[in-house]
């Protein structure tokens, strides 16, 4: 077996720590991911009619994106905050984005849900958008 130098065991932690960080197994989406997958769906969600692509593209980036509870769940918080940030978001239109663009997230966007109430079986919940 060959010996291995300093700078070897060196370099071989450095790229084990990058990848201990870059994986945070249970670590909830971000807000800032989820705002901007949906940043295209904010005209439908104003004022109805068909979605455009780029939003059900966003759609099925969340859904890619938030497949545990955790983060399901930060999420359903998410997607409240925005609803209730956005002037003019209308509940009806955002709850019937799911069917117009065939995708079920497993979180509602609205701004009444109680994300609580999701947090014990968050795959049984389908995108309310």
């Amino acid at each position: 077996m060959r010996n291995i130098t300093k700078s070897q065991t060196m370099l071989l932690l450095v790229v084990t720590l990058l990848m201990v960080i870059a994986y945070h197994e249970g670590e909830a989406i971000q807000c800032s991911q989820i705002t901007m997958y949906l940043a295209p769906c904010l005209s439908y969600v104003k004022g109805g009619g068909n979605p455009p692509p780029p939003c059900c593209a966003g759609l099925n980036n969340l859904k890619a994106s938030a497949p545990g509870k955790p983060d399901k769940q930060a999420a359903c918080q998410c997607l409240k905050n925005v609803a209730n940030a956005i002037a003019g978001f209308n509940d009806d239109y955002a709850k019937q984005l799911p069917a117009k663009c065939g995708v079920s997230v497993g979180v509602p966007f609205s701004k009444s849900v109680d994300c609580n109430r999701y947090s014990e079986d968050c795959n049984s919940i389908h995108l309310s958008i």
